[in-house]
């Protein structure tokens, strides 16, 4: 599948070498500590970093600058926060919804910002590559179609019939995935954008607040999953320069390395554990991985369970909406 080159795919040659997203989401764990400790001041302040020092912020973390803005209340910098939400694509029924974020809209520091939501909107729509975005979208959904089949279809065609269409549908997709990443970079939120249902209020309020903000895009992440469930060679080289550059979160290459790690051959080369889907079982590479971890701009192991339980406590406590995201 052949593309047109546009101005994406200038991407490796842009200003933005020189911006390195490892250590932007190393800033953001430390600011999970900072909420954790209740440090807000210095949390804005390392969010304040982020916002001089790189042109693109993931979305989830606007949002998460601006819940922390409000419990601190801090409206000046709540406006900043609110503006760069709306650019990066956060619709405003969600400000609105979560517990947190919608006192930002009742400071009269953010009322200009509100009244220039469309525009912002905008200037969001125009930063993403619409022709990518609906490739994706395409094969995302021949993608659930082959994978519902081997799930829930008829027992005995899931691993046989069923099964061997999926193998070949992932790699089929996988080809073109590869190419998109050659000449435009990792399909993920920075080029395509967010998931497009979030527009849908009405579709997403309920899911919302019982699990809070979702604002992540998964599409390929999701995809490459499924290929890697098998062996495959891996393209480590490629996904690593585009963490570099913010076109894949760091969390999306540790669990592909894990379905390598779990289910790759000796043949596709040496694999190994970043333990963010599935776990070594060799006690003996916690530090290693650790440190894998980190070179990547991961939080912690312990990080990352400590959050996964504070967020299912949340979710068993209703109260996902009304806390500050974490990674």
């Amino acid at each position: 599948m052949k593309f047109r080159l546009i101005i994406y795919s200038i991407f490796l040659t842009s200003h933005v070498f020189a911006q390195d997203y490892i250590e932007y989401h190393r800033i953001i764990n430390r600011i999970d500590e900072d909420v954790l400790n209740k440090n807000y001041s210095i949390a804005i302040k390392r969010l304040d970093s982020l916002y001089e020092n790189f042109d693109f912020i993931y979305a989830r973390h606007c949002f998460k600058a601006l819940q922390i803005c409000t419990v601190s209340q801090d409206s000046l910098h709540a406006d900043k926060w609110l503006e760069k939400s709306f650019i990066q694509g956060v619709p405003i029924w969600m400000t609105r919804t979560n517990e947190l974020t919608k006192q930002a809209l009742k400071y009269t520091t953010t009322q200009s910002t509100i009244e220039r939501y469309d525009s912002l909107r905008t200037i969001y729509i125009n930063s993403i590559n619409l022709e990518i975005r609906n490739v994706i979208d395409s094969l995302y959904v021949i993608d659930q179609l082959y994978t519902t089949k081997v799930n829930d279809g008829f027992i005995l065609f899931r691993h046989t019939y069923h099964g061997i269409r999926w193998l070949k549908n992932n790699k089929k997709q996988f080809a073109i995935l590869n190419e998109i990443i050659d000449t435009y970079g990792y399909p993920d939120e920075r080029l395509i954008g967010l998931p497009r249902n979030l527009e849908d209020s009405i579709q997403q309020m309920k899911h919302f607040n019982f699990w809070g903000p979702s604002l992540l895009e998964s599409k390929t992440y999701i995809m490459l999953i499924h290929y890697y469930s098998n062996p495959r060679a891996d393209i480590n080289n490629k996904l690593l320069k585009n963490i570099k550059l913010g076109y894949m979160p760091p969390y999306q290459y540790g669990a592909l390395n894990d379905f390598m790690a779990k289910w790759g051959k000796e043949k596709y080369g040496e694999f190994y554990y970043y333990n963010v889907w599935h776990q070594d079982p060799d006690h003996s590479n916690d530090l290693d991985i650790e440190n894998r971890r980190k070179s990547i701009g991961l939080n912690s192991y312990a990080q990352q369970n400590r959050n996964m339980l504070l967020y299912r406590e949340r979710r068993k406590n209703h109260t996902a909406n009304s806390e500050i995201i974490l990674e």
